[in-house]
């Protein structure tokens, strides 16, 4: 599967929002409100609330064997047989974290991009990246 970097696509974003048609503030004008959702800024750290470990069966916890095991930690995303250093991080607005990270494993290298939903409770992650299964995975103790 093909993967899309995040720093392009946020680049035309940012590139966009600048070149939007609109009025122009006046002097002591505040600018027109925009309806576009916000976006944090780019990072490489990924946010608390998402690092630790998840797996899609809460027993397999800890024994790193489940294909379904991912760990995120402050700058690295671990898979069942792959893992990577992040090399960016963005927060939208609905609560999704968008990761990119180069990464490892079976003897190849790749850049992968994942966007990741956390549930208001904090406690289930879900794949929702292009293409993916929208697999859960349930946080470890």
């Amino acid at each position: 599967m093909l993967m899309r970097p995040l720093l392009p696509g946020v680049a035309l974003v940012l590139l966009l929002a600048a070149c939007s048609p609109g009025e122009e503030a006046g002097p002591g004008q505040a600018p027109a409100p925009t309806t576009e959702p916000a976006v944090s800024a780019i990072s490489v750290t990924a946010p608390p609330t998402f690092q630790g470990e998840w797996n899609a069966d809460p027993s397999a916890c800890g024994g790193g064997g489940d294909e379904s095991r991912l760990t995120i930690g402050p700058d690295a995303i671990g898979f069942y047989e792959s893992q990577g250093e992040i090399s960016a991080t963005r927060l939208e607005a609905d609560g999704r974290l968008a990761i990119e990270a180069m990464m490892s494993g079976e003897g190849e290298t790749w850049v992968d991009s994942r966007v990741f939903q956390l549930s208001e409770d904090g406690q289930t992650l879900t794949d929702v990246s292009e293409g993916s299964t929208g697999l859960v995975r349930r946080r470890c103790p």
